[in-house]
């Protein structure tokens, strides 16, 4: 599939995540923005200080209503030793199914693919892509110029995901 671009349907996914828990993006874009962060190597120094400066973001991000979540298809155990290290606020998700061929990022076997970035609205549609992404440091005015640009979050959250989480809950 090739890469996505601002006005796409953003594909839906559903992966582990170093909080012990399935994330599905269709259950996190009714309430907020979300900015997937595509990585390969959690003990890559450009990934590191990525993933330090969206930490460092995270005021600014909870006023404009926009979750983090990296993805990779790092080991569970890799991730969560970086996520440790790095006292990142936000998941990062084991990509062990190839969902991130959906969203134009992959490597053939010699290659390691350089970070990618995606901004999600609400509606499930991307908003601003970098693939590959510049430093987010670079990259952080576009995205934050986006986010500011959205309609205020709506306090309504589907009966659908609701009843979702809840039988999660009992069963």
């Amino acid at each position: 599939m090739g890469r996505l671009a601002e006005g796409d349907h953003a594909p839906d996914f559903d992966l582990s995540s170093t909080e012990d828990a399935v994330l599905m993006l269709r259950d996190e874009v009714p309430r907020s923005a979300v900015l997937l962060y595509f990585f390969a190597d959690p003990a890559d120094e450009r990934v590191r200080r990525d993933l330090s400066a969206m930490a460092a973001r995270r005021d600014d991000f909870g006023r404009l209503g926009l979750k983090v979540m990296g993805i990779s298809p790092a080991k569970m155990d890799g991730l969560k030793a970086a996520q440790h290290e790095l006292g990142l606020p936000f998941p990062l998700l084991v990509d062990d199914r190839g969902f991130s061929r959906s969203y134009g990022v992959d490597a053939s076997d010699d290659e390691t693919p350089e970070p990618a970035l995606v901004l999600v609205d609400r509606g499930q549609k991307v908003l601003w892509v970098g693939n590959p992404a510049p430093a987010f440091e670079q990259a952080a005015s576009g995205i934050l110029g986006r986010l500011k640009s959205l309609p205020s979050a709506t306090a309504n959250y589907p009966r659908s995901v609701i009843n979702r989480l809840v039988d999660r809950w009992v069963n």
